[in-house]
């Protein structure tokens, strides 16, 4: 009788192929026996294939080059996890529009940009970043249904042409310790949606153009664009003025004053939170504690 431990390699691998896409029981599978762990430990890149057929990305890290990647075994490992913990049922399923259209993926990588290319955004890129309507105020937030893509991929509707910078400010500051789970505060607390691709199909560069077909945005990512790179990348567009500063020092205020801390200790709790790659920093955060 054949047992894992004399069964071909190449027979392992070609059952580790036909679970791609289903994170958990390739994890599973990996903790079966020491062999599969091994094999499993081996090379990082059928981890990459398993997250790419899943739907996720590895954003990219900020920090020094010399600070090395998280692997991709750890980051499935951080959505599994994740998933059963979670509330927000977008992070959690953050994939399952396009589940169907992964598993018919004739291969495992990423797409160039190429002109007029048909391309789906995510869901979460139109709900992250649009939530409040245009010409509205920060002080009047009126939360719109997130964009529902195609069911196929194929254009989707226009965006709309000014992202909401308050909304985004939002996806930057922390949250109630016991709506952790619940809301996103902030976006790179919860891996399933930071890692969800930006687009179907995935591409390693997306260029964003302003009213006036200007270029304002680049987001390059070569293992593929995602939600939270994307998503930092119009973080860093949020202007230093005093509408923003004030949000951002309300926000902490209110949660502060809440958790029975004062500023400085709040601060010092929150700034320890650094989201799963550990590069997070709190916008405005430090000019507050020096200023106020």
């Amino acid at each position: 009788m054949l047992s894992l431990s004399s069964t071909p390699e190449a027979i392992l691998l070609n059952v580790w192929h036909h679970l791609l896409g289903d994170l958990p029981t390739l994890i599973a599978l990996a903790q079966t026996c020491r062999r599969l762990r091994e094999l499993s430990q081996r090379d990082d890149a059928i981890w990459q294939s398993a997250c790419f057929v899943a739907g996720f990305g590895r954003p990219l890290r900020r920090g020094p080059p010399s600070v090395p990647e998280m692997s991709y075994r750890r980051l499935a490992g951080l959505v599994v996890q994740h998933a059963s913990v979670c509330e927000i049922r977008s992070c959690t399923k953050a994939n399952a529009c396009y589940a169907d259209h992964y598993a018919r993926w004739p291969y495992i990588r990423t797409r160039p940009l190429h002109y007029n290319q048909p391309l789906d955004f995510h869901p979460l890129y139109f709900y992250l970043h649009f939530s409040q309507p245009h010409g509205s105020s920060g002080q009047s937030r009126q939360p719109a249904q997130p964009h529902t893509p195609t069911p196929s991929p194929s254009p989707s509707p226009p965006p709309p042409a000014i992202h909401d910078s308050v909304s985004i400010l939002l996806t930057q500051l922390p949250t109630f310790p016991e709506s952790r789970y619940a809301q996103y505060g902030p976006l790179c607390c919860h891996p399933n949606a930071s890692c969800a691709f930006a687009t179907f199909p995935p591409v390693d560069r997306l260029e964003f153009e302003n009213l006036e077909g200007d270029i304002f945005m680049v987001v390059e990512n070569p293992d593929g664009c995602t939600v939270l790179d994307v998503n930092r990348a119009l973080a860093e567009l949020i202007p230093f003025d005093d509408q923003h500063l004030e949000f951002a020092l309300g926000h902490y205020q209110e949660l502060a004053f809440t958790s029975g801390m004062s500023l400085t200790q709040f601060a010092d709790i929150i700034s320890r939170d650094r989201g799963f790659l550990d590069d997070h920093e709190y916008p405005f955060l430090q000019h507050i504690l020096r200023h106020f």
